[in-house]
């Protein structure tokens, strides 16, 4: 029986109606009552776009709290879609399955939907899904590590949002850019694209956005080691997550927040925040969070010494990385394994059965993650994976293999600091053709200054001629004089009004060029900086080696001459501050030539007496820089406090070039301060350069606390008086705080600094080691 026309549009006007009242309760994701609706809504409407987009919203409502369900519904709109070829709505459906599928299942196969996507977008015209395909392409390139990839996908939505205005795009797009330029250490040009995202999402109203956008400049943030800002940041974008009930923004939110608290040494908030996230994540089904979470809590178990429960979760992340094959996982968890099965091998191992074990553990991990970073050419982790490996072979005796691996070592930190070092060359150049320009563009200033003043002293001289003549032929000759006359100088008026416009326009190219020549030289420093990080010892090595430590270290100048270096060769630990002359650039390659000899002296030769060990130091440092003692040859050395402890005999020796050590012990209930003094010569050409550094044997007590540090502390100017801390503030301060615990020693002293300091700059890179026997 066919239906009344009337009724068929009354219906249709309801359906429509519906669809638009529920579409403008989306913000309400756990409003069970609207999911129901929507669903019975659902099952009286037609097999048509209508019920596409139906469930399109549910699918929607479930994305972030339910994955599977809302894969679900986008799949049953796709198979729609496709029976009624509705081109615009199956691009749809593939884009939602495609993003959905990047967090939790194959990227390979969420590519292959957006392909699809983006293919039928570009048939159609539709440019906002043309943007949206290239920003999930970009993302999933990004996750796996492409960055080159990802960042030409991002431009691209960049440039295809622009053409239409398409806002949302544009805030996608500059998000993503910012997250592609932070991963690679370009921070500034990171928080320029998220402030550019943050300014359109506040105007939209896009509570989401403006919660992504906290989140990512509080990781800028948590990069720049200023952690209070990066607290602030990520706890605003969390207060948005909940208020929108957003699991997965919640989940990423937790662990960023534990990373902080990781980095500052607060592992109750750590591993509390880590477990939030990774309870999140499970009910998710997003197993890249899960291998990340759980990969994290591993790390903090370690630093605490829990070793089963490290080996327990860093196994975990593993297994989940490899299922979906994650690469730069693999290896980053790969070599934390390996790395905690040498520790294994140096510490719990009883027989030599169980020594070999764990060190032929450590080869299996280690070269699965030297294969994974080869391929994708992550220089930074080669380097830890030849470093791992070089360390194992060399302690199962297999020299030829350690001896393999310490190449690929060399070769990879060679390449890191030819890299860089070109780079300064080049800034250094453009430095001097930047000067040189603007003076020229100065002098040709005072020229035209000089020209303009001699042109009218001319025509003051010419008047004042003329005014000699006779009053008629006076009037005459004024006359046609005064019309040529400006006539002229109308003429030099425009001819050096072209000049200032040229020479404006040549001022502005210049601060562009300068502008951008500055950009660069900070892009450059920060990727140094990088590299100076990663050629310091992780934090959890050392805690391993010096089970209640802290490492108060602030460089000067993004990069410092300051180092730290600590290694274990037989039962002797080796611990190194020191402080290289100049700070910035020049002091972090003397810092990097320090560590690189330190390693060939103690870990290659084996060396491990303290004076025995500066001695061969400042062999190889007045080797390296050519040093004979004449006028004319760079200076250049490293003051440095040597501690080796012999953990079977409890015994510290110590040597010493200006920097001394302070012991802080317990006798008869009384704290007692000692002071070692080291020898007054650097570790480099001195006229005192054939004399041996003085080796001081020290018997240590449970309960002992020494101290060794850089000249930047005591040095720094502040106070009412602008004075220098002095040694003897320092001492005092260690004194009373010697027996809090180590990570509160270290806020104290950070805090004591901001507070000496005021609104004084910092004069020199700081460095302070504390360890506790």
């Amino acid at each position: 029986m066919m239906k009344n026309p009337l009724q068929k549009i009354l219906k249709s006007i309801l359906l429509l109606f519906t669809l638009s009242f529920f579409l403008c309760l989306k913000a309400l994701p756990q409003n069970r009552h609207l999911i129901d609706s929507l669903k019975n809504v659902v099952a009286v409407t037609k097999y048509d776009t209508n019920k596409v987009k139906l469930f399109l919203e549910i699918g929607e409502l479930h994305r972030n709290t339910i994955p599977d369900t809302a894969l679900y519904y986008y799949q049953e709109a796709l198979e729609i879609a496709e029976n009624i070829e509705a081109k615009e709505f199956i691009a749809m459906s593939l884009i939602r399955i495609g993003s959905s599928r990047q967090f939790y299942d194959s990227p390979d196969k969420a590519i292959e939907y957006l392909e699809r996507a983006l293919k039928i977008s570009e048939e159609i015209g539709d440019k906002e899904k043309i943007t949206s395909c290239y920003v999930n392409i970009g993302n999933i390139n990004q996750d796996q590590g492409s960055y080159d990839k990802a960042i030409e996908y991002y431009l691209k939505a960049l440039e295809t949002a622009k053409e239409i205005d398409f806002k949302a795009g544009l805030t996608w797009s500059y998000n993503n850019l910012g997250r592609a330029n932070s991963d690679q250490g370009s921070y500034e040009e990171s928080v320029g694209y998220y402030l550019k995202a943050l300014e359109i999402q506040e105007e939209l109203g896009d509570k989401r956005g403006i919660s992504a956008s906290y989140n990512n400049i509080g990781l800028v943030h948590y990069e720049q080691s200023t952690y209070d800002k990066a607290i602030e940041y990520l706890q605003k974008a969390l207060t948005i997550n909940e208020e929108l009930g957003d699991k997965r923004a919640m989940s990423l939110s937790y662990n960023n927040i534990g990373n902080v608290y990781n980095r500052q040494g607060s592992y109750d908030k750590t591993i509390e925040y880590y477990n939030k996230a990774l309870k999140l994540f499970e009910e998710l089904g997003n197993k890249r969070g899960i291998s990340g979470s759980t990969l994290n809590l591993g790390e903090t178990y370690l630093r605490q010494g829990s070793f089963d429960k490290a080996t327990e979760y860093y196994l975990k992340a593993l297994k989940i990385y490899e299922e979906i094959g994650d690469k730069w996982g693999i290896a980053v968890a790969g070599i934390s394994i390996a790395n905690l099965n040498i520790s294994l091998a140096d510490s719990i191992a009883v027989t030599e059965n169980q020594r070999l074990k764990y060190l032929n553990q450590a080869v299996t991990y280690g070269n699965k993650a030297i294969v994974n970073a080869k391929e994708m050419k992550l220089l930074p982790t080669i380097k830890e994976a030849s470093n791992t490996l070089m360390t194992a072979y060399n302690k199962l005796g297999n020299y030829k293999k350690a001896i393999e691996f310490a190449g690929i070592l060399i070769a990879t930190q060679d390449s890191l600091f030819r890299e860089d070092k070109t780079r300064a060359v080049q800034e250094m150049s453009t430095r001097y053709e930047t000067e040189k320009k603007q003076q020229q563009i100065e002098l040709q200033e005072s020229q035209l200054i000089a020209k303009d003043a001699t042109i009218k002293q001319q025509k003051t001289f010419r008047n004042a001629l003329i005014g000699g003549l006779g009053a008629i032929a006076l009037i005459i000759v004024v006359i046609a004089l005064a019309y040529r006359q400006k006539r002229k100088d109308n003429k030099k008026i425009m001819e050096q009004n072209e000049k200032i416009l040229q020479t404006n326009e040549e001022l502005k190219q210049l601060n562009e060029t300068t502008s951008r020549q500055k950009d660069e030289i900070i892009s450059s420093i920060l990727y140094a900086q990088r590299i100076q990080s990663a050629i310091l010892p992780p934090e959890a090595y050392i805690t391993e080696l010096l089970n209640e430590n802290f490492i108060f270290y602030k460089p000067k100048d993004i990069v410092s001459g300051d180092f730290y270096w600590i290694k274990q060769v037989k039962h002797y630990i080796i611990l190194v501050s020191a402080d290289c002359t100049g700070h910035g650039v020049p002091g972090a390659f003397m810092s990097m030539l320090g560590i690189s000899c330190l390693n060939e002296i103690v870990q290659s030769r084996e060396v491990t007496q303290a004076n025995q060990i500066l001695n061969e130091l400042r062999k190889e440092i007045k080797h390296s820089l050519r040093q004979t003692g004449k006028k004319e040859e760079t200076r250049d050395g490293i003051d440095i406090a040597l501690c080796v402890i012999d953990i079977k005999k409890n015994i510290l020796q110590y040597s010493g070039a200006h920097n001394p050590l302070y012991i802080i012990s317990n006798t008869n209930g009384e704290s007692v301060f000692k002071e070692i003094k080291a020898d007054p010569m650097p570790v480099g050409v001195h006229f005192s350069s054939d004399k041996s550094f003085t080796n001081h044997e020290i018997q240590l007590e449970i309960g002992d606390i020494f101290y060794i540090f850089s000249d930047g502390f005591i040095d720094q100017i502040g106070g009412d008086k602008n004075h220098r801390f002095t040694s003897e503030k320092f001492k005092k301060l260690l004194l009373d705080i010697h027996d809090q615990p180590m990570y509160e020693q270290k806020e104290i002293l950070d805090q004591t600094l901001k507070d000496w300091m005021g609104m004084h700059p910092q004069r020199d890179d700081i460095l302070v080691i504390g360890a506790r026997v």
